[in-house]
């Protein structure tokens, strides 16, 4: 239970962080809220035993990709009327890209996505439980219903269809629970998971084996690409030193003017 809630939390700072992201006005602000959505990130990534990605998402996105932002913001010294005028400029463009990905996520939800009714081993059905399981799978259902009814209406009695027979196991699935908890023969079968138990390695290894065994090939074009910008850009910004003329004021005031300027004649 507490992985869960830990889980909507992050998962709520992070849409709330990148919400703010393009809402704020002020550049610099913008990369502050893009860092806390790496961060919350990187605790959704922590609750889903992925370690590894974790810790590069601290290193590389908030280490260098979003303090690099920060100080190229803060270098172009951008006034907070220039991003208004940007932000009405672009604000058309940007709601029409936004409506399609809203709708893109909306088509998605079909009934594939109809919730699916388990339950926990170590789950107690009390009352409160029961209310909380039902209104859970309401809440959960609100979205498929909004999107069979908005964006393919010809669906929707398919929808309800489905809808309707998942309710019904559900509330045989909290049937049937009830009366194995007043069951004097249940009975909880204990099993070990072997692979598990023979090969357990951790995500690092098993990344490492992955990508320098399948994708060994693509790793060297990746690291040949890099390289060639790097060396790209340390040549595009290297100064090269070019001779110029200039005064030495020194030896010019040391200079005998009677040897050095001449009179001539025709």
């Amino acid at each position: 239970m507490t992985e869960t809630t830990l889980f909507s939390v992050f998962a709520t700072f992070t849409l709330l962080s990148a919400l703010m992201v393009i809402r704020a006005k002020n550049p610099v602000y913008s990369v502050l809220f893009l860092i806390l959505v790496f961060c919350n990130a990187a605790g959704l990534l922590v609750l889903l035993d992925l370690d590894f990605f974790a810790v590069v998402f601290l290193v590389v996105y908030v280490g260098a990709v979003a303090v690099l932002f920060l100080f190229v913001v803060m270098m172009l010294d951008i006034t907070i009327s220039e991003v208004n005028e940007t932000l009405l400029r672009y604000l058309p463009i940007g709601a029409f890209i936004g409506c399609i990905f809203l709708m893109e996520v909306f088509l998605m939800l079909g009934s594939e996505f109809t919730p699916v009714n388990t339950l926990p081993q170590d789950f107690s059905l009390t009352k409160t439980n029961t209310l909380s399981l039902y209104l859970h799978f309401f809440i959960s259902s609100l979205p498929v219903f909004f999107s069979a009814f908005f964006f393919s209406p010809w669906s929707f009695s398919q929808v309800s269809k489905q809808w309707w027979k998942h309710a019904t196991e559900l509330q045989e699935l909290v049937h049937q629970f009830n009366s194995l908890k007043t069951s004097e023969h249940f009975v909880v079968q204990e099993y070990i998971l072997w692979p598990e138990t023979i090969e357990n390695i951790t995500t690092i290894e098993a990344l490492g084996q992955v990508v320098y065994t399948y994708y060994a090939f693509f790793f060297i074009v990746a690291s040949c690409i890099l390289l060639i910008a790097m060396v790209g850009a340390i040549q595009l910004t290297l100064q090269k030193e070019t001779p110029s003329k200039k005064q030495e004021a020194f030896e010019q005031n040391a200079r005998d003017f009677t040897k050095t300027v001449v009179k001539i004649t025709h």
